[in-house]
């Protein structure tokens, strides 16, 4: 789930520092049975919504957020969801994040993983 902000100096994106491997992402996860399907298969922007907050404590409804993209594979599919934040939330962590910190869609920290500076990237110019 990529959660911006927009505001007089532009737009920020909230990323965690994960406790794994030290860098930092966009908040996310894997489809879980207690996630809902829809007629469809898996609801993906639940399983979106859910992992922003487990991860953050941030709640967001699911009208607010919007698929950005999505890869399928013959037995994976990501998805990346967007919501835009009214303010800057202060996020909880949880165990799985070190820290969440909110960050210029301009100045993504040089130890992001490579999956979080495509989805950044791909983001960023989808807002301009």
């Amino acid at each position: 789930m990529i959660l911006y902000h927009r505001d007089k100096d532009g737009i920020s994106v909230l990323l965690e520092k994960r406790s794994d491997n030290a860098t930092w992402a966009i908040p996310g996860g894997g489809f879980s049975e207690s996630d809902r399907y829809t007629k469809s298969g898996r609801n993906l922007k639940a399983t979106a919504i859910r992992e922003l907050y487990e991860e953050t404590e941030i709640r967001i409804g699911e009208e607010d957020a919007w698929l950005v993209k999505t890869y399928s594979f013959p037995f994976f599919t990501y998805a990346v969801y967007a919501a835009e934040a009214n303010e800057k939330y202060t996020a909880r962590i949880n165990h799985e994040s070190l820290e969440a910190v909110w960050h210029s869609i301009d100045g993504i920290p040089k130890e992001a993983n490579i999956m979080t500076r495509i989805e950044i990237n791909d983001f960023r110019r989808r807002m301009r």
